[in-house]
């Protein structure tokens, strides 16, 4: 009795081992601005829906950073500045803080924030529901040195890509044409849809 209940757990174990190897988790990176409304539109209206409903089969990368550029200042200090002004830059910190900090739970954070209008209304909105320290380092993170290096970084990525036009997304490395939806394109690379 004690040796088929072994061959049938080892068999179920093996079973879902295939099924996972198989099944192909999908490299998906998207590289956003903060205040785009197509990134914003994007967002929350293909990539968050996808991932809630259907977790862990693509494993989202975020760079928000967006058309602009970061230089050495005063004091070796680095300084951005982004297509859509100061409160762009502002956001694409938070943003990218937050990815720092959470880097597998960070979508839910990147989305909300995404498209907001002011530091502090994404503070109000979005910061609201983590513990106070939590808070207090990601607002220290995103008005400091720290998350203008996590902006430098995105940016360096974003250049590197050669990108031109946001949002841009890449599906496994590939080029993703948006004129269909991203969870047909995710799903194509996958057998868990």
């Amino acid at each position: 009795m004690a040796t088929s209940t072994a061959t049938l757990l080892f068999a179920c174990i093996a079973v879902s081992l295939f099924t996972y190897s198989n099944g192909q988790q999908v490299n998906v990176t998207i590289f956003t601005e903060s205040q785009c409304p197509f990134c914003t539109r994007l967002l929350r209206e293909q990539v968050w829906p996808f991932h809630a409903t259907r977790p862990g089969i693509a494993n989202i990368q975020i760079v928000p950073f967006g058309k602009g550029n970061c230089e050495l200042a005063y004091e070796n200090r680095l300084s951005c500045t982004c297509m859509h002004g100061q409160t762009e830059c502002d956001l694409n910190r938070l943003q990218n803080c937050a990815i720092s900090y959470f880097p597998k739970k960070h979508l839910g954070l990147v989305t909300c924030i995404q498209g907001l209008k002011t530091l502090d209304e994404a503070v109000e909105r979005c910061l609201a529901r983590l513990s106070p320290r939590t808070q207090q380092r990601l607002i220290q993170c995103a008005s400091t040195q720290t998350g203008e290096v996590l902006n430098y970084y995105s940016m360096l990525n974003t250049h590197r890509a050669g990108i031109r036009i946001w949002p841009t997304a890449y599906v496994n490395g590939q080029f993703f044409d948006r004129s269909y939806p991203l969870e047909q394109e995710i799903c194509r690379h996958t057998d868990w849809c």
